[in-house]
């Protein structure tokens, strides 16, 4: 078996052009991890993830994991999850506004909309764009630790997980407390933030608030957040019981968001969702697995700002703006209402030939709208608008998956193959085979390889949007890819990381492009687009080298490589090929004295690409460095703060003619009690 998947992805592999510096740099740090072998990192290698159907402990998975532990989160110079995120290896956090207004996720060069985001297992991802993928009610105080799985995941998560998955874990504290916190900050910024858990011998029940606002940066970045996030357990014999519920709405000027031709647009997005999974222990060997799961947003998106400092309605139902009548293709903001539910049943039996898993899926997706969909017989009015506003379009789809999948450890071998067949009612029938394999060399060495397809449904605005200079295409076909990954983990005396070699042949990839000559752009199938890339990330704990009383405490340091074989010639793109090609992250953590802490972390980005200025003038996206900087004093039960994110107050976009801000400086006090 592994002769023969070796046979199908080494030739793969051998195509990027920079794998003899790969090894090279894999030579290096190979040769420092065995240099430094003696104690292994235990607790990190025996925490359980979920890269594959059944889950595995961190040391047996066969795929490319990160895994950002409590610790990590504690110490980073940031305030949400996506800030977080952004140093993770081969992560782009692609943002317009800090405080995660609007955040699109990036893994190893795909597009927003291909990387799937859960939250303890439950899938979040939106039907009708990326750009909702992140609107999420948790905090970073709710969180425990996230997984990050690299690669095509569809077998393990489904059609959306085309180029990898990010899975949040929340906490489940064992006693009873209380939390809370103030920040305050530039910008005017202000943020009021509590937490309370009930703790009791077999339940518990955690609920966390947030609210966040600030006047903006440049004009139109204005932003009001509000987050609700619950969360029960119960836990009684061999049965468990999860049920999480959450709420987030938020308000932000959106300037130059979708296109510099109209720059003062506005969003306001209100997402709520519940979900109830239970685990339940047949005997010593099997285990059924249940989840269903509820999520709906309703969002707002003016493309003309309507507000006092802004655009008026007239009685026409026309918009003006200090004399300024807009044209009469404008005639109202677009409405969505987009509501899924999913149901998954598993089932996991442990046996001597190793573990099986077996299961089925539902997902039901809708979208009611104004803009996006085919023609309702009767428009429907919004809950909560003006009578002008209304739902006239709509659309459904239902997509069912079963799966197998089986796992088995051979002394040092460990593989796990399955795959899933996928049917849906707008797309048909589909089938995403994938095998992974490891072998734990020594104490020290895991190397793997793994192959796996993929693919992904165009969401609703891929298929129908159409306002100002976009326009959508119902003649969409979906993407698919190919998977291919070769690496090792390595593991020694206060150091553990992982390098990697990728491939991902994509087929049809979908993108927003403008053709030569063109101010519009189109949904379009790209034909064929391959990436392939390196990447290394390694952790190291410095008190094991500099001594417990040294300052310094904690390295994480990380970097990658792609490119693609394709080009944009005659066209340019808005997503799939404006890229990191480089991407390195650096995070030090150190303690002074005793309850003083500093963490610093930094990032060097060089994106490929270019985008075009309202005045025609086409402009290469500049190479960034940023640097952040978080210092903290525990006294007591309480932590004081001061942060700075953009230290050196560069001037850079993410997202084309998006301009993000400079240095934020900002402050605050948390405490927290327990009992």
């Amino acid at each position: 078996m592994c002769n023969k998947i070796a046979v199908v992805l080494l030739p793969q592999i051998l195509k990027i052009e920079i794998v003899k510096k790969a090894f090279a740099l894999l030579f290096v740090l190979c040769c420092f991890s065995a240099y430094t072998f003696g104690q292994n990192l235990k607790e990190l290698r025996e925490v359980e993830v979920s890269s594959s159907r059944s889950g595995s402990t961190f040391e047996k998975n066969a795929r490319a994991v990160t895994l950002i532990t409590g610790e990590d989160i504690e110490n980073a110079p940031v305030m949400t999850v996506d800030e977080l995120l952004s140093y993770s290896v081969n992560l782009d956090m692609r943002s317009r506004g800090y405080f995660n207004q609007q955040t699109d996720i990036s893994m190893r060069g795909s597009s927003f909309d291909q990387v799937l985001i859960l939250i303890n297992g439950i899938k979040m991802n939106d039907p009708q764009t990326g750009h909702h993928n992140f609107d999420l009610p948790v905090t970073i105080e709710d969180i425990d630790h996230i997984e990050i799985l690299y690669g095509g995941a569809s077998r393990v998560y489904g059609v959306n997980a085309f180029a990898g998955a990010i899975n949040i874990i929340t906490k489940n504290e064992e006693s009873n407390s209380l939390s809370g916190g103030v920040s305050m900050g530039q910008n005017g910024l202000h943020e009021y933030r509590g937490s309370g858990t009930l703790a009791y011998k077999n339940h518990s029940h955690r609920l966390s608030v947030i609210n966040r606002d600030s006047d903006g940066y440049i004009e139109n970045t204005d932003f009001s957040n509000t987050n609700l996030f619950w969360q029960s357990e119960v836990h009684k014999g061999n049965f468990d019981m999860i049920f999480n519920a959450g709420y987030t709405t938020k308000e932000f000027g959106s300037q130059n968001f979708y296109s510099a031709a109209f720059p003062d647009q506005f969003s306001a997005v209100n997402v709520g969702f519940g979900s109830l999974q239970a685990h339940y222990q047949t005997g010593s060997k099997g285990l059924i697995t249940a989840r269903t799961y509820l999520r709906r947003n309703q969002s707002r998106f003016e493309l003309f700002r309507e507000g006092e400092d802004y655009y008026r309605r007239t009685g026409e139902n026309r918009f003006v703006r200090n004399g300024d009548t807009l044209a009469p293709w404008y005639t109202g903001h677009n409405y969505h209402d987009n509501r899924v539910f999913g149901s998954e049943l598993n089932y996991t039996y442990d046996w001597k030939a190793g573990k099986t898993n077996v299961g089925v899926e539902y997902r039901d997706e809708r979208i009611y709208s104004n803009n996006l969909g085919t023609q309702m017989n009767e428009r429907r009015s919004v809950k909560g608008e003006p009578d002008y506003a209304f739902y006239d379009k709509q659309d459904r789809r239902e997509n069912v998956s079963a799966f197998i999948e089986h796992s088995v450890q051979l002394k040092k071998w460990f593989i796990s193959g399955g795959a899933m067949m996928n049917i849906n009612s707008d797309f048909g029938n589909n089938i995403f085979p994938g095998l992974d394999v490891s072998y734990m060399l020594n104490n020290y060495f895991k190397p793997y390889v793994s192959a796996n397809r993929s693919m992904r449904f165009p969401t609703f605005t891929d298929l129908y949007y159409s306002l100002g200079n976009a326009q959508g295409s119902e003649n969409l076909m979906p993407e698919n890819s190919m998977n291919y990954e070769a690496g090792t983990y390595f593991y020694g005396k206060g150091i553990s990381g992982r390098v990697s070699l990728f491939r991902r042949e994509g087929q049809n990839m979908i993108d927003w492009v403008r053709f030569s000559g063109s101010d519009t752009a189109f949904a379009s199938n790209i034909t064929q687009i391959n990436f392939n890339g390196a990447e290394v990330d390694a952790r190291i704990n410095l008190k094991t080298y500099l001594g417990e009383k040294f300052p310094l405490t904690q390295l994480r340091m990380s970097y990658s490589y792609m490119y693609a074989d394709s080009a944009s010639e005659g066209f340019e793109s808005n997503y799939v090929l404006d890229f990191l090609q480089h991407n390195a992250n650096l995070s030090l953590a150190a303690s002074p004295f005793k309850g003083f802490f500093v963490a610093v972390s930094s990032s060097f980005q060089k994106r490929l690409g270019s985008y075009v200025t309202p005045g025609g003038k086409e402009i290469e996206f500049p190479d960034v460095w940023l640097l952040n900087l978080r210092l903290q004093q525990k006294i007591k039960f309480a932590n004081v703060f001061v942060e700075a994110s953009n230290l050196f107050d560069k001037k850079f976009v993410d997202v084309g003619n998006v301009q993000m801000p400079g240095r934020w400086i900002r402050g605050g006090v948390s405490f927290k009690l327990t009992k």
